[in-house]
């Protein structure tokens, strides 16, 4: 049985780049944590397992509300970029305040009043690939500078970055000598364009938006699920991130598997690997 589904709209400090937003409401009647769901760079809310992640959350007892990143240029129900100027400029720290944005939505906001009627209070933060570094790094202010009437639970990232600096210094020069960057996105065939705006964030804010001193503040609220497989962000860069914390984050390594766990999108099935995160991530939530 599909979990029918309310979309709501979180307005931003940019009118015309709100946060388009999807309530998985928990099937259970208990009162039920909340789970908040960010995707990756180059995805949205709707792509390939997230949908039935939120689905399967649900059906376990938690209410899971899943974001678009406003300058994900998505406009809120596209599979590819339509808005190519918005992602051009998009940040680190873009992502991070939206992570706020929303879950100050979820307290205030009137659309999400149901939320609240169901809610224990404590929230989990689950991402996937630069979506998990971006929920480490918001995890960590939700306890540096807490939201009334919400408590952090859990953080689950899979398959996450723990740094942003993926360039060498003659692509960072060359970005910034012609003010952007143009990339591929494999699964459209787009050409996407990165403003200089990026680079120019990651080392000037290197601190405050790294995900392994991040890490440190969330230390074993923190789960890590890589794919031994990953080509995309390897494990040894999962496992150099959490050794730096001293290993204290728990971790769960999926073998034979790719970044996005075996998945596509559109999907045609559900693959072990992608159970065998949901499980992991549901017990850890609940431990």
């Amino acid at each position: 049985m599909t979990i029918a589904e309310t979309n709501i709209v979180v307005p931003t400090t940019e009118p015309t780049y709100p946060i388009y937003t999807t309530v998985t409401p928990t099937a259970q009647t208990a009162p039920s944590d909340v789970i908040l769901l960010a995707h990756g760079f180059k995805g949205f809310r709707n792509y390939s397992f997230l949908p039935f992640a939120a689905q399967h959350f649900a059906r376990c007892g938690f209410t899971v509300v899943r974001l678009d990143f406003s300058l994900n240029g998505m406009r809120g129900t596209a599979d590819r970029v339509l808005d190519l100027d918005a992602f051009a400029r998009n940040t680190i720290g873009r992502e991070v305040d939206d992570v706020a944005t929303t879950l100050n939505a979820i307290i205030h906001q009137n659309e999400f009043a149901d939320v609240r009627r169901t809610m224990t209070g404590r929230i989990h933060l689950v991402g996937h690939s630069r979506g998990g570094g971006i929920v480490q790094l918001a995890g960590r202010n939700l306890i540096t500078s807490p939201i009334p009437s919400l408590n952090l639970g859990k953080v689950v990232v899979w398959n996450s970055v723990s740094h942003w600096d993926r360039w060498t210094p003659r692509q960072r020069d060359a970005w910034k000598a012609a003010g952007f960057v143009e990339i591929e996105n494999g699964r459209t065939g787009q050409k996407l364009r990165m403003d200089a705006s990026y680079v120019d964030h990651v080392e000037h804010h290197h601190n405050e938006i790294n995900p392994v001193l991040a890490a440190a503040t969330l230390g074993s609220r923190l789960l890590y699920i890589h794919a031994a497989a990953d080509l995309t962000v390897p494990l040894a860069e999962m496992r150099e991130a959490r050794a730096q914390n001293g290993n204290i984050a728990d971790e769960h390594v999926i073998s034979a598997t790719t970044h996005t766990f075996g998945m596509t999108h559109p999907i045609d099935r559900i693959t072990p690997a992608l159970t065998d995160v949901f499980d992991t991530t549901v017990e850890f939530l609940r431990s």
